[in-house]
């Protein structure tokens, strides 16, 4: 301990006297010397520090440079949900228990699916018109205006006949919860072309796609167009056969075949009972 301080008194001893020995030398040297060296000193250490600044500068525009190309490449490779494989491709890389047969991704995919078709139906111009009324209001008649439209117009005509009557409970009456979620099922699925949620509420259910039963197929003329007449079958009773033409039972998959090839799709209904969510087009002034 004693050596050691005596060795730091020494060292400050020295430094105390480099000190004073520097300021002897600039009082004696005076401002020409400083005039002359200054100058030195600026020139010596001024390219040093332009250059680092140099070097700064390119390395901070190199860095937004990568940012923004990153940013692009991202975006370029992000896969598209709606391609085939697209969401199933990235559920499986970023999560690996989200199996295919798994319900919640059965749910997802069907979900997709749906999105698909209905923004493929938005990018062709198609229209989904649902045409809901109460009874006794004329609504048949102005259905008639999308039933006429020919080519272009794939009309059905009160499909939730056969829903309503599948609920009706024994007092005469429906179980609105029920029915309501019935009716939307089926409608969404009619608007896709899909006629397998509406089948089983056909009775009696329709063997092989092929029903007899349909309730007022005549007054849809999308069903009795000549690419969904199939054969005329004898001792077969049809009670609500097509009057345009002679027509065997409706073959439903003829007919999501028509109705994906039609522009519009329109369907008129009386079934759907709280309707007091929706306002008018028109309205009767008085």
């Amino acid at each position: 301990k004693h050596h050691l301080r005596q060795g730091i008194q020494t060292t400050r001893r020295l430094l105390k006297k480099a000190t004073g020995d520097l300021r002897d030398w600039q009082n004696l040297l005076g401002g020409s010397v400083r005039n002359i060296i200054h100058p030195r000193m600026r020139i010596k250490y001024t390219i040093p520090i332009v250059f680092f600044m140099a070097l700064v500068i390119i390395e901070k525009e190199n860095k937004i440079i990568s940012r923004v190309s990153d940013k692009i490449t991202l975006k370029q490779n992000v896969p598209d949900p709606l391609q085939p494989g697209g969401l199933s491709h990235m559920l499986l890389k970023h999560n690996a228990s989200f199996l295919p047969h798994s319900k919640d991704f059965v749910l997802m995919k069907r979900r997709l699916e749906n999105y698909s078709k209905n923004q493929e139906a938005m990018q062709k111009g198609r229209k989904h018109v649902l045409l809901l009324a109460t009874t006794r209001t004329g609504s048949s008649f102005v259905g008639e205006f999308f039933n006429q439209q020919g080519e272009n117009m794939f009309y059905l005509f009160e499909p939730l006949w056969h829903v309503e009557k599948m609920l009706t409970l024994e007092t005469g009456g429906t179980n609105a919860t029920a029915s309501a979620k019935a009716y939307r099922d089926v409608l969404q699925q009619l608007f896709l072309c899909d006629f397998s949620q509406l089948e089983s509420f056909i009775d009696p259910l329709p063997v092989n796609h092929v029903t007899t039963s349909l309730f007022r197929r005549e007054s849809s003329s999308s069903l009795c167009e000549e690419s969904v007449c199939s054969p005329v079958v004898k001792g077969v009773f049809e009670r609500y056969r097509c009057k345009t033409r002679r027509c065997g039972p409706l073959n439903l998959t003829m007919a999501s075949e028509s109705c994906l090839k039609k522009e519009h799709r329109v369907i008129k209904s009386v079934r759907v009972r709280q309707l007091e969510n929706l306002r008018p087009l028109t309205k009767d002034p008085r």
